[in-house]
């Protein structure tokens, strides 16, 4: 048996142009590293058009390099689908009168999505090892996530009191795919597993966010399918399975060494996770978690504006379209959140779950199209991990990323609507495009393999 860790990678050649595209590619991921959420309803600053038009740019640097891999299968159909479900989403929106303004801010995750999807596409098909793909973003995570916080304390006027959503980087739903793929399949430790986990758990202590448990709990299930796989395919074997679950205790005991530190050097963050985890300090006076309501108030009233004219239930009402909160839940929300403070009667943003602002922006195509996006991913990242199985290179454990990433990503859909963020949307358009790079190895692979038998004894 060929180990993923001991077998040679096969030479897979790299066009003259790959150093190139290589390059523009770290420029496209880093683009959006100090990336950070503006406020709801405002325009976005200098900086951040700075960055937009950095990853637009490069985007379209790496597009025209590469413009000969677009017709390359199977990843073509993928960005010609999404093209197309871009396409008729900013159609319907004009054609509703949503103001274009909105439409295309809330729509630009969704583009970013096809930016990195295209670009990771074209990478692969130039030559470029998953290994060296996956860095760039990697780097762009462990960056964001700390920048985040850092942003928040000293340019939003955030304090350990009152720190929340501002400060919590999309990245972190990635790193937690990334940490349990590289726990229980890459099968060897690297110190980036420590960077990895020290900015995963540092986002997820300070914002007090209990959400993230869910892509946590996400990755440890779906890295088992794999690693289950991977024994049914010959790339693992059960007995190296308890070395593999080593570095899960040393991170358990970095978890709780941070957690002892913290609690001596801002106890009010412990106070805080009491009252999150325990208590519900913040929904005190109202007859449920806070968190639960509003998400039951938006719903509530989605459903409502669906229903006024079914119609709408095929095609929506466009993205960036008006909502509001549904009024029956408003006094008890009130008692946490201001009036003053929030308007809940005309709201554009997008919304709190990808599933019902999917129905409310474009109806059951939108519902389809955000489902079909998700099961290709998946379904693609297991088909290019059995299609390398026989010959596995030190880059397989990448291959079921993008698998885990998409679990992750789905887990957080409870809670929270990710590609509200310009950042998640360019994160999974690479996961979404990754297994076009080892679809590639594994032609070359079977093409050798062709090779050899045909070679005269």
């Amino acid at each position: 048996m060929i180990t993923a860790a001991a077998a040679p990678d096969i030479a897979i050649p790299r066009t003259r142009d790959a150093v190139l595209i290589e390059r523009l590619f770290w420029v496209f991921a880093m683009s959006l590293a100090f990336d950070y959420r503006g406020e709801t309803g405002a325009g976005g600053g200098l900086a951040q058009a700075l960055f937009l038009a950095t990853c637009t740019f490069s985007t379209a640097a790496i597009v025209w390099l590469g413009r000969r891999f677009l017709a390359v299968r199977p990843g073509a159909l993928l960005i010609g689908f999404w093209v197309l479900f871009l396409g008729f989403m900013a159609a319907n929106s004009l054609a509703q009168g949503v103001p274009p303004g909105r439409s295309i801010r809330v729509i630009l995750p969704l583009v970013l999505c096809l930016f990195g999807l295209t670009n990771t596409h074209i990478a692969a098909c130039a030559g470029i090892a998953p290994s060296r793909i996956v860095l760039p973003l990697f780097a762009m995570a462990c960056i964001n996530v700390p920048w985040r916080i850092v942003q928040g304390f000293l340019f939003k006027a955030a304090t350990v009191e009152t720190v929340r959503f501002d400060v919590q980087s999309p990245a972190s739903n990635w790193l937690a795919a990334w940490i349990g793929c590289a726990i229980l399949l890459r099968g060897s430790f690297r110190p980036s597993l420590l960077l990895a986990c020290g900015a995963l758990f540092l986002g997820v202590f300070v914002t007090v966010t209990r959400s993230l448990a869910f892509p946590m709990l996400a990755s440890a299930l779906a890295c088992t399918l794999c690693y289950l796989l991977g024994v049914r395919w010959g790339i693992y074997q059960w007995a190296k399975l308890p070395r593999r679950l080593i570095p899960v205790g040393a991170a358990a005991g970095l978890v709780l060494l941070a957690l002892g530190a913290a609690a001596v050097i801002e106890p009010v963050l412990i106070e805080r996770w009491n009252e999150r985890l325990f208590h519900h300090a913040e929904s005190r006076n109202i007859g449920g978690d806070i968190s639960l309501l509003t998400r039951q108030a938006e719903a509530t009233a989605i459903w409502d504006i669906m229903r006024e004219n079914p119609v709408h239930f095929i095609h929506g009402h466009g993205v960036g379209c008006s909502y509001y909160w549904d009024p029956s839940f408003l006094p008890e929300i009130y008692q946490v959140i201001p009036a003053e403070d929030a308007e809940m009667n005309d709201i554009w943003f997008a919304g709190h779950s990808v599933w019902t602002y999917s129905l409310l922006s474009g109806g059951a195509i939108a519902l389809a199209s955000m489902l079909v996006l998700f099961i290709w991913v998946a379904a693609s990242s297991l088909a290019a991990a059995r299609a390398n199985a026989t010959d596995p290179g030190p880059d397989q454990w990448l291959a079921f990323l993008p698998f885990v990433a998409t679990a992750c990503l789905i887990s957080e859909t409870l809670t929270a609507n990710p590609f509200q963020e310009r950042l998640a949307g360019l994160i999974f358009g690479v996961m979404a495009g990754l297994p076009q790079a080892f679809m590639v190895r594994a032609s070359w692979l079977h093409t050798a393999g062709r090779q050899e038998i045909r070679r005269p004894s």
